[in-house]
């Protein structure tokens, strides 16, 4: 693969990157929002809103020795908390519940930097409870606003300019609501989703203009046991996401957004 981790643009169109780890086990809302943790938290999210209470299913599975072993799935509801916390100028924002942790980058700077956001918090969380991760994710959404950009088939590599219409066709009977195809890979024991087109911001409402979308989903099932193992995913996804979106797109459009 080739490095792009030094490539850097001026006028970037990444509109949100987004981070979340769901935990295996039921976190008790004290040990959720421990002191510590919420110090970590409002160093970088420095405005809490407010509680909401939240519930989750949770489902224990008990082996019956008077039903010849056979398993029974007794399902029950449990309240959590999910707390929101926010950047100063509202830019981004963290979730954080009894049962996984939302990191929203709205105002994206750079990845090493936002990795520190991440890093702090999850050490300081993984610290105080003994808890696993059975999923764990990064996002990129890369928005191409028609307001901002006049698309155009050069911009991206073939196979990504075949969904992009240049016009609209209003007359044209069916009419189109959508436009998004999704490749699927497999890195390593990880997967990346790769989903682009016309995303139609009014959707369900007819498309009217050809806003583009390219989405990179890249995210682990595997059971982890610790923050570092975490950031180690993190960095895996960024990377390969990079790679993608590079490969996704020509130099007229780097042109466009202007490498630093």
């Amino acid at each position: 693969m080739l490095e792009y981790s030094a490539v850097c643009y001026k006028n970037s169109f990444l509109n949100q990157v987004i981070v979340r780890v769901d935990f295996a086990q039921f976190i008790q809302t004290n040990m959720v929002f421990d002191e510590n943790i919420e110090k970590e938290i409002l160093k970088i999210f420095p405005r809490r809103g407010k509680d909401q209470i939240i519930r989750f299913n949770s489902i224990n599975v008990v082996f019956d020795q008077k039903n010849n072993g056979l398993p029974n799935a007794n399902g029950e509801i449990i309240e959590g908390i999910q707390r929101e916390y926010f950047t100063n100028d509202g830019g981004s924002k963290l979730i954080l519940t009894n049962k996984f942790i939302i990191f929203e980058i709205n105002k994206y700077v750079s990845f090493e930097l936002h990795k520190q956001w991440f890093q702090s918090i999850l050490l300081a969380l993984f610290q105080k409870n003994r808890v696993s991760a059975t999923r764990t994710g990064i996002r990129y959404i890369n928005i191409f606003d028609t307001s901002k950009i006049k698309l155009q088939k050069k911009y991206f590599t073939s196979e990504i300019a075949s969904s992009l219409y240049v016009r609209i066709a209003e007359e044209q009977t069916p009419r189109l609501i959508r436009s998004m195809h999704m490749a699927e890979y497999r890195v390593d024991e990880m997967t990346m989703n790769f989903r682009y087109g016309m995303f139609n911001p009014e959707y369900p409402n007819f498309l009217k203009k050809n806003d583009f979308a390219l989405d990179f989903d890249f995210f682990s099932n595997e059971i982890i046991d610790s923050s570092d193992e975490i950031l180690q995913v993190l960095d895996k996804g960024h990377n390969e996401i990079q790679s993608m979106f590079e490969q996704s797109i020509t130099d007229s459009l780097r042109e466009v957004m202007d490498i630093e």
